[in-house]
């Protein structure tokens, strides 16, 4: 009995701060009015979490690590196929991750409007910044493996690369936080994706 109380305690807990931060921000959001929205005391709070930010990660962690999952995933094939010569490749596995992205952030939509929209003052502000610094260095390493090839490439400066990046990203993740289906966001995505594996491959020369 005292078991299943602490659990529903601490899922009403979740519930309710994610409803607050949904609708404040983190940073306008406090403990004493969010334990006053989930009906307990402050001391029933860090009974099940030692801070809002603790509560905050608890919302937003598991999205976080199904996103890099995927990521290392198609990280991991698009260098094979790099290492092998069989560059164009790229784009396809690119093309069929990011319909696995869209359909995590579908999964746990609340987690990544989180993330994205309402995370200023945690550690997770830099979420989409630290997505895009990844991919650029990842294209920096692409480019370096095609020149040991002896592949004929144009070089773009890490500038570049960063800009088209975020452009790209945002796309993405934007069309998925304006509440459209999901089969909606999917065929926009097909679209982004076209558009932009055409200009990277212009822009790389490939």
């Amino acid at each position: 009995m005292g078991y299943g109380t602490f659990e529903t305690t601490h899922k009403n807990i979740l519930e309710s701060g994610k409803m607050m931060f949904l609708k404040n921000g983190y940073e306008r959001t406090n403990v004493r009015d969010l334990c006053k929205a989930a009906g307990i005391t402050h001391g029933s709070f860090y009974r099940h979490f030692e801070s809002k930010e603790a509560l905050f990660g608890a919302l937003v962690q598991p999205a976080v690590d199904g996103f890099y999952k995927l990521y290392r995933s198609s990280e991991e094939m698009c260098f094979d196929k790099i290492e092998i010569a069989q560059v164009k490749d790229v784009w396809e596995i690119s093309d069929a991750n990011l319909c696995n992205v869209v359909k995590l952030i579908y999964k746990n939509l609340d987690s990544f409007k989180l993330l994205l929209k309402c995370s200023d003052g945690t550690r997770y502000s830099s979420f989409l910044d630290d997505i895009v610094n990844l991919e650029v260095q990842n294209n920096i390493k692409m480019l370096r493996i095609l020149h040991e090839q002896g592949i004929s490439v144009h070089d773009l400066s890490e500038h570049e690369f960063r800009m088209l990046t975020y452009a790209y990203l945002s796309c993405i993740f934007e069309e998925a936080m304006r509440d459209g289906s999901e089969e909606e966001t999917l065929a926009y995505v097909h679209t982004v994706v076209d558009f932009f594996n055409a200009g990277w491959q212009k822009v790389l020369g490939l």
